[in-house]
């Protein structure tokens, strides 16, 4: 029996005794994560996990490691190949801190929403832990953490460019991207004895630079110390780094960035047919926040093409769209349906941007623009809403689903460019549950050209056309619009300009988010040096909090006067 056949329809081992109870006496890779184990295809620890059981490998999983005891992270002994690390489903850092650097009083990926759980720079210290109890066991670092640190990058904790997250852990990989592909190579490579080296989606140390195909970005020690060289080494970097080996001279070694790897449909596929089971791992006796807002959502495709500077997925996962299969969403929607706690509604069918999901490009995504609808639409790509809304109704046609809507928000302005009307009136009508979330972000033409969006049709018009659609079919459903707050470019005036120009929506918009300069994002490029990377336009920075926060405040306070009359 192998570990592939041991392991269906059970869950990853996560504790000494389950790992008896599947047969086994040692595992082959040690999975580290700074969430709770939720056996579901939204959390990248259990994807990892399933994907390399489906190989034949030996799998078991420590979640929430005590990071201040060693030997948390020794529960299953030496790993026969490797230690793979990640801080969970989103950055350490976030998870602790606020947009003001205030801790957090929950963390939704914990049961309970328990704050406080993981440290802050969880892959840092995880791997640290490992260092000290087996030294000699290879460690590969990935997860958004890892990914979004994989060069020198603005830290806003610190206020600081540190350093590659690679060298600061001393991982002896770092994987970025959802990395399915990569870890796979990386386990035959290790059980075989080969060299961690020429990765497609990785980031290595070498003792020298790469000889052929490589651009040479400037040297670590000076970006970390001239924000002038930071800008050339981002002007470069967002240029080329999906189709080109990049090198940077580190420390008397050199930082190689492999290009992305590629992901197909059927890969996708495959990954999602993987015998999931959709729950938290029944240890828990408390629930998890981030599974509950989830449980019953599909993940229809990856990737953005919109390349807003203050977003990390497109870094992250690529601008491709690769969406899955009809029939592959369908057969995880038979699974959902068979859920005995299943009540017939399935609340999403799509991604960050539901809409992108039957998105194509006519030469096939490849060429160096950093976003496909930023300045202007670009005339290959073609939006194809009809796809995206057609899956929709051919899942609700099956066995014990009465509902499907979306939850995930859509990018309304691709609809106004893609027959706009007939798939507004389907998605208003048989498609949103109440609220329909759009995120036009900011209403200054400043601001916005700093966040690198340009709505390619105006607001209110799609608004306006909303509106009158669902008054048609007699539905009362409402826009829920997210904003932002303290973004370069945005003064407090710009904030109070902004409440004005939406009173015409009826109501103060609540949904603001206050702006953070994520690792390695456009944004926070600009946050630290107040300058576009890729224009050289220089934008204003509020960076004192306590103005952040009046600026923060300006939505709210439309909020509590309401609450008091």
């Amino acid at each position: 029996m192998n570990a592939n056949d041991s392991g269906r329809n059970k869950f990853i081992p996560i504790s000494h005794e389950e790992m008896l109870q599947h047969g086994w006496e040692e595992v082959d890779i040690v999975l580290i994560s700074g969430d709770a184990y939720v056996d579901h295809p939204s959390f990248g620890t259990a994807v990892i996990a399933r994907v390399l059981q489906n190989r034949g490998f030996r799998i078991a999983i420590i979640a929430m490691p005590d990071y201040r005891n060693a030997g948390s992270i020794a529960v299953f002994g030496r790993p026969r190949l490797f230690f793979a690390v990640t801080s969970g489903n989103v950055d350490s850092m976030l998870t602790r801190y606020t947009a003001f650097k205030r801790l957090r009083s929950d963390d939704p990926y914990v049961p309970g929403g328990k704050a406080g759980c993981k440290p802050t720079r969880a892959v840092i210290t995880y791997c640290n832990l490992i260092k000290q109890k087996y030294k000699e066991v290879p460690v590969i670092i990935g997860g958004i953490e890892a990914s979004m640190r994989r060069l020198a990058h603005y830290d806003f904790w610190s206020n600081a460019v540190r350093r590659s997250i690679l060298e600061d852990s001393r991982a002896d990989l770092l994987v970025y991207g959802m990395g399915e592909a990569q870890i796979v190579d990386i386990a035959k490579r290790i059980k075989a004895g080969k060299p961690l080296t020429d990765i497609p989606g990785t980031v290595e140390l070498t003792q020298q630079q790469p000889q052929q195909g490589s651009l040479l970005l400037p040297d670590e020690e000076g970006v970390l110390a001239d924000k002038e060289k930071l800008l050339q080494l981002y002007r470069l970097f967002f240029k080329h780094y999906q189709n080109k080996r990049l090198s940077q001279p580190a420390g008397g070694r050199y930082l190689v960035h492999n290009p992305p790897a590629a992901v197909t449909q059927d890969k996708l596929d495959q990954v999602y047919d993987l015998p999931f089971m959709r729950k938290p791992h029944p240890s828990y006796k408390k629930a998890i926040p981030a599974f509950e807002m989830i449980r019953n959502s599909i993940t229809a495709h990856r990737g953005c093409f919109s390349g807003c500077s203050f977003c990390s997925l497109g870094l992250h996962q690529g601008k491709k769209i690769v969406r899955r299969s009809p029939a592959s969403i369908k057969r995880e929607a038979d699974n959902l349906s068979r859920d005995p706690d299943f009540k017939g509604h399935i609340t999403d069918i799509g991604g960050p941007s539901a809409n992108m999901y039957g998105a194509e490009c006519k030469i096939d995504w490849r060429c160096n623009r950093e976003s496909c609808t930023y300045p202007s639409l670009c005339s290959n790509l073609k939006i194809n809403s009809h796809a995206w809304i057609n899956l929709l109704a051919q899942v609700v046609r099956r066995p014990n689903i009465r509902h499907v809507t979306v939850g995930s928000g859509v990018r309304y302005d691709l609809f106004m460019n893609d027959d706009e009307e007939q798939n507004l009136d389907r998605l208003i009508a048989h498609h949103t549950s109440g609220q329909l979330k759009i995120a036009p972000e900011h209403t200054q033409a400043h601001v916005l050209r700093a966040m690198r969006k340009s709505p390619l049709v105006e607001l209110k018009a799609f608004v306006r056309q909303f509106r009158d659609s669902a008054k048609r079919q007699d539905k009362q459903h409402y826009l829920l619009p997210y904003l932002m707050s303290c973004h370069p470019g945005s003064r407090l005036s710009d904030m109070i300009e902004m409440r004005n120009n939406l009173k015409w929506f009826g109501f103060i918009p609540e949904q603001v988010q206050a702006f953070i300069p994520l690792p390695m994002t456009l944004s926070s490029i600009i946050y630290y040096t107040g300058k576009d990377p890729l224009t050289g336009e220089t934008f204003y920075v509020e960076r004192d909090m306590n103005e952040r926060r009046k600026q923060h405040d300006i939505l709210l306070k439309s909020k509590r006067k309401r609450a008091k009359s």
